[in-house]
């Protein structure tokens, strides 16, 4: 799910024929992609490693809890970036079908996306946090006004297919947990809760673009793999990392067990998002909205 930066330059405003974002200052000298049959492993030169592991997470913050939240996400993390979605998004070959399925869940996501920041506004007593959401639920609302005409320019998206569209049992999970953590912890909590929408889109979307480099100018998904790999983007999960490091400064084993879990349950539910997007797959099981179509689903 996109998470939008808070000067309000969100996905759907991105420009097609814009300039590549400047890339950061690590220098990337080969990237070994995913292939089918691999593990998910990837070889560089010239780059730091976070975690003992070689993934391209550029101009990782200097924190502690960033370091143990990759690391208890690690698996899923990595075998998200080698489904299949991502690997034909990456080479341009992934259905148009395919690519509206998964941009009708995103735009869905939006709304609930929108009360979980406005309820860390609410619930916040800190400066700066409050600033950050306000511009983030701005941020929101810019795209979600303007989401029907550039999705019918750029991504051939008509406005019935976006109000007809409803949720898939896998989205509506994923943003059911986020809600019920934004009701009912503390801001931490739900800081955490939205970090992996943020750095999970800044990681791969830099990797594609390391991993295309020139040949990214034919693929049709330039404009996403852009708005993922840019570096303002990125500054939304360094914000979010220092943050939580900040407000978890002198929190107990207990406390850090559960933002763990907050976490990697969150990096779960992205691969679970990816994967039902490539399958277009509704409901638990291919075949129930049939059923729930006709009423006759038990």
């Amino acid at each position: 799910m996109s998470y939008a930066a808070p000067s309000g330059e969100a996905f759907a405003k991105s420009d097609t024929n814009a300039a590549k974002p400047a890339k950061a200052a690590k220098a990337v000298t080969s990237v070994t992609a995913c292939k089918a049959d691999e593990t998910p492993t990837a070889s560089l030169k010239g780059i730091e490693h976070f975690a003992d592991f070689s993934t391209p997470i550029r101009n990782l913050p200097d924190c502690a809890i960033a370091t143990r939240l990759y690391d208890a996400a690690r698996q899923v993390w990595e075998e998200g970036y080698c489904q299949q979605f991502i690997r034909d998004l990456r080479s341009g070959g992934l259905s148009r079908s395919r690519f509206t399925f998964y941009m009708l869940q995103d735009y869905l996501y939006l709304s609930d996306y929108a009360k979980v920041h406005a309820l860390i506004l609410s619930k916040t007593d800190d400066e700066e946090v409050a600033e950050h959401m306000v511009g983030i639920l701005s941020a929101i609302a810019k795209e979600r006004s303007s989401v029907h005409e550039v999705y019918a320019r750029q991504y051939g998206i008509g406005a019935d297919e976006i109000r007809s569209a409803r949720q898939s049992a896998f989205a509506r999970a994923y943003t059911s947990n986020i809600l019920a953590i934004a009701y009912s912890r503390p801001v931490l909590d739900i800081l955490v809760a939205v970090l992996p929408c943020a750095w999970v889109y800044a990681d791969y979307g830099t990797r594609i673009s390391l991993e295309t480099g020139d040949a990214l100018a034919a693929n049709p998904y330039r404009t996403w793999v852009d708005m993922y790999s840019s570096e303002e983007f990125w500054q939304s999960s360094v914000w979010l990392l220092q943050t939580i490091d900040r407000l978890a400064a002198g929190i107990s084993d207990v406390g850090m067990d559960r933002l763990i879990d907050v976490f990697v349950t969150g990096v779960e539910h992205e691969y679970m998002f990816w994967n039902s997007a490539y399958d277009m797959q509704l409901s638990w099981k291919p075949g129930w909205e049939r059923h729930e179509a006709e009423g006759s689903m038990r």
